[in-house]
């Protein structure tokens, strides 16, 4: 059985460790474990009702409302949440059943036909991240298994791949770059996949130096190569620092480049250094991105 910590959950869900604490005082949101020591530990089962209680609350219910609630309810309104905000249902539920079955036939099929009528661009924004949410949601309820999630992601992953090997390749020697790549810990790569395309595509000189990168490795590229700009995805937080701490620590230690920090936990930065952007969102993501040549790196 997998243990967590409060500081664990809090980079999972996105609820402060001192709001964790006044929930679970207030409304019983879980009964925390404790060590030896006294510290908190969560289980696995902890977790997965403090993930589903904490996308409900980003959905706008009140937390006293779902706290509240049987599991059973819970599960239920998650459900109809999701049921309401569909994009491409038909799309969406076939590779859904695709990835419930390890079809690998029918969810090629579809992600090919989707990505044909759409445009990778259009296909990833609006059918296959609401996929993956709803992917996640479902592992929320119990009613998916990780290697399930697993298998649509790797699929996911391996046709985005496809898309920038058919890109035509931007020279990066002597160019000022841009330096893409995922925080140490950090394993969601198909964001940074994304968002390499979209810059590839651009025509952008960009590394991507791919997910679990350690600060020594970022370093030790920035000493050999021009770098303009760092560009860094996080999605969850297993760093020694939060979020602030980690972008000022970049922006410190290369003062005369850019530092662009992405995804969700962007949201709790709330002091940006001089030589520091944020993008908040899937539409500056992709404004970002669609800049002229030269744009980002001005």
């Amino acid at each position: 059985m997998q243990l967590f910590s409060i500081k664990d959950v809090e980079r999972l869900s996105g609820i402060k460790a001192h709001t964790l604490r006044m929930w679970e005082a207030r409304y019983g949101l879980v009964l925390p474990h404790r060590k030896e020591s006294k510290h908190r530990y969560y289980t696995n089962e902890d977790l997965r009702r403090i993930l589903r209680v904490s996308w409900l609350y980003h959905q706008g219910y009140k937390i006293s409302h779902i706290a509240s609630l049987a599991e059973e309810a819970i599960a239920q309104m998650i459900d109809k949440e999701v049921r309401s905000g569909v994009f491409f249902v038909e799309q969406m539920n076939d590779m859904l059943l695709a990835s419930r079955d390890f079809n690998e036939a029918l969810f090629d099929a579809t992600i090919t036909a989707t990505i044909l009528q759409l445009g990778l661009e259009r296909a990833v924004v609006h059918v296959v991240y609401p996929l993956l949410e709803k992917i996640g949601l479902l592992w929320m309820n119990e009613e998916l298994l990780p290697a399930q999630e697993h298998f649509a992601s790797t699929l996911i992953r391996n046709v985005i791949i496809r898309h920038i090997n058919e890109l035509p390749l931007v020279r990066t020697e002597h160019q000022q770059l841009i330096l893409l790549f995922g925080p140490e810990e950090e394993y969601h790569e198909i964001p940074l996949l994304f968002t390499y395309y979209l810059l590839r595509k651009n025509g952008y000189p960009v590394i991507n130096l791919g997910c679990n990168v350690s600060e020594a490795t970022v370093e030790e590229y920035c000493k050999h190569k021009q770098v303009a700009q760092l560009h860094y995805h996080q999605l969850t937080n297993f760093t020694r620092m939060d979020a602030e701490e980690y972008l000022e620590m970049w922006s410190y230690r290369f003062p005369n480049r850019q530092v662009v920090a992405s995804g969700p936990l962007v949201q709790f930065i709330r002091h940006v250094p001089p030589n520091a952007m944020l993008i908040n969102s899937m539409q500056e993501l992709l404004h970002y991105c669609r800049q002229p040549f030269g744009g980002v790196l001005a």
